[in-house]
C-alpha cells in the first residue's frame, strides 16, 4: 500500500521515511521493501486499478528525495536523450491486411455489422460526427466494387500512416502466418485469433515500407511459450526485410513468467507486448525501456497507450474527446519524468468503420507539443536504452569524483546527459548537466 508524490513520500498524509541521526551518520528507513517492489512491478506488474500511477518513477524519485534531503552530492542519468523531454514510438499491429480478404467470415460480418446499424446508433446518440457515419455508409456500399477489384481496397496501413504521421517513421508489427491461432496461455485455442494474410503475401508493401524507413517486427501468435516457434515466426519476417533480428510484440498481448526465456531463446532483439488490453497507462509501473528479470539480456519496451482499448465497446468504451482526456495525463508524466511514450494504434483504426484517425491526429498534435519529443522506431528507442544501460559510474581514489565511461554510441542516436546534484552548501548551482555522448569519459566533481 506504499506509495508516493513527486514532491516526497507519503502515505495516507504520513511521512514512508524515517531519518535518525547517530552521530556524524544520518540513517533512513523506507517503510516497505523497496527492491520487493520494483521486482514485483517488472515481474508480476500492477493491477489495472493502479494503471494510471507510474510507480516506478515515484520509486525513483523517492531515493532521489532521500539523498537531496540528506545533502548527499550524487550524479544521474535520466531517462531521456539529451534535448528531448522524452521519447515516443509509433507503433500498429497489424491483424488485418485489405478487407478483401475477408469473405463471409466473421471479421467481415462484425464490419458490416457496425458500419451499418451501429454506425446509425452512434449517430442517434451523439458519438459519431455526421462526416464519419457518411464515411462509414459510403464504404459499405463499395464493397462489392472492392470485391471486384473495381473499387480500392480501404483497409491500407502503410500507406494510410505514412499520411497520417507526417514523415514521422513508425514500427509495424505483422503476423508471420495465417491461419493460426496459436494456444492462448489457459491451454484453450480459439480460432478467431487467426488472421488471413501472412507476411510473405504483402512482400512489396513490406519492401516499399522499409525502404522509407519504416520498422517492422513480428505479431506473434505462439512464440511467447515456445521458442522454436518463435524462431520459425522471426525467420518468416527476416526473411523478406534481411535484418538478422526483430522485435516482437504478442498477438493479443499474450505473456506468461515464462516468456521472457522463450523470446530470448528465439532471437528477438526486444519485446514490446507489456501493456493492458483493457486500458492505457503503466503495467510495469515505468514508461522505462527495462531488462525482463527472467531474461539474460532482452529489453522490454512497454506499451502505453492502445487504441482499441481506449474505444472498443467492451473496454474502455470512450469517446474521442474522453479518450484524449485520458492520455494527457500519460503525456504530462512522459515530459516530466522521459521514458518512452508507446503508441499502438492498430492497421485498420483510420479507415471504415473505426475511423480513430482524427482521434490520433489529436493525440500526435498533444505529444508533439513543445518539440521536444524524438520520434523513434521501437528499435531506435530499445538501442538508445541499451546504450545507456552500457554507461558506469567509477569512483576515483581519494578525490570523491566520479568518471562516467561508455560505450560508443551509434552516430544516429542522440546523446545521454548527466544531472549532477550537490548540497546546497556546495559553492555554485546545485544541479549541473552536462552532455553526455561516451566518445570520451566524463570526470565529475564531487
Amino acid at each position: 500500500d506504499a506509495a508516493t508524490s513527486l514532491d516526497g513520500p507519503k502515505s495516507g498524509g504520513k511521512s514512508l521515511d524515517h531519518r535518525h541521526q547517530a552521530g556524524n551518520r544520518v540513517i533512513r528507513r523506507v517503510g516497505y521493501d523497496l527492491f520487493h517492489e520494483i521486482r514485483h512491478l517488472l515481474t508480476e506488474g500492477q493491477p489495472v486499478q493502479q494503471a494510471s500511477t507510474p510507480t516506478l518513477e515515484l520509486h525513483i524519485a523517492l531515493l532521489r528525495h532521500l539523498l537531496l534531503d540528506s545533502g548527499v552530492a550524487f550524479a544521474e542519468i535520466p531517462p531521456r536523450p539529451h534535448d528531448y523531454d522524452f521519447i515516443c514510438c509509433l507503433t500498429h499491429d497489424v491483424d488485418f491486411f485489405g478487407i478483401r480478404r475477408h469473405r463471409l467470415d466473421p471479421t467481415l460480418a462484425g464490419f458490416v455489422a457496425r458500419a451499418s446499424l451501429g454506425t446509425l446508433v452512434d449517430f442517434v446518440r451523439g458519438r459519431r460526427p455526421a462526416i464519419d457515419a457518411v464515411r462509414n455508409w459510403a464504404a459499405l456500399l463499395s464493397l462489392p466494387l472492392v470485391f471486384l477489384g473495381l473499387a480500392s481496397d480501404f483497409w491500407r496501413p502503410f500507406e494510410d500512416y505514412d499520411r497520417a504521421e507526417s514523415g514521422r517513421r513508425s514500427t509495424f508489427f505483422l503476423v508471420p502466418f495465417k491461419g493460426r491461432p496459436g494456444t492462448a496461455p489457459d491451454g484453450t485455442v480459439d480460432a478467431t485469433r487467426a488472421v488471413p494474410y501472412q507476411a510473405s503475401e504483402v512482400r512489396e508493401q513490406l519492401a516499399t515500407a522499409v525502404a522509407s524507413g519504416t520498422e517492422v517486427g513480428v505479431h506473434g501468435i505462439d512464440a511467447w511459450r515456445d521458442a522454436d516457434a518463435g524462431r520459425a515466426e522471426m525467420r518468416e519476417l527476416t526473411s523478406i526485410t534481411g535484418q538478422p533480428s526483430t522485435g516482437i510484440r504478442m498477438h493479443w498481448l499474450y505473456f506468461d513468467a515464462g516468456s521472457p526465456r522463450q523470446l530470448e531463446a528465439a532471437g528477438f532483439a526486444y519485446d514490446s507486448t507489456w501493456g493492458y488490453n483493457e486500458t492505457v497507462g503503466y503495467r510495469a509501473g515505468t514508461s522505462q525501456v527495462f531488462r525482463l528479470p527472467a531474461s539474460e539480456d532482452l529489453m522490454e519496451l512497454p506499451l502505453t497507450i492502445m487504441d482499441s482499448a481506449l474505444f472498443f465497446p467492451r473496454r474502455m468504451g470512450l469517446t474521442r474527446d474522453e479518450g484524449l482526456a485520458q492520455c494527457l495525463p500519460i503525456i504530462g508524466n512522459a515530459r516530466q519524468l522521459g521514458g518512452t511514450l508507446v503508441i499502438n494504434w492498430h492497421d485498420r483504426s483510420l479507415a471504415p468503420e473505426r475511423l480513430w484517425g482524427r482521434a490520433y491526429n489529436e493525440l500526435l498534435d498533444a505529444i508533439g507539443t513543445g518539440g521536444r519529443v524524438w520520434f523513434a522506431t521501437a528499435g531506435e528507442a530499445v538501442e538508445w536504452f541499451r546504450w545507456r544501460r552500457s554507461l558506469r559510474f567509477v569512483s576515483e581514489t581519494g578525490s570523491g569524483n566520479v568518471t562516467i565511461t561508455g560505450a560508443t554510441r551509434r552516430s544516429a542516436l542522440p546523446a545521454a546527459f548527466v544531472r549532477i546534484h550537490r548540497p546546497p552548501s556546495t559553492p555554485g548551482a546545485n544541479v549541473d548537466e552536462r552532455r553526455f555522448d561516451g566518445h570520451e569519459s566524463l570526470s565529475v566533481e564531487a
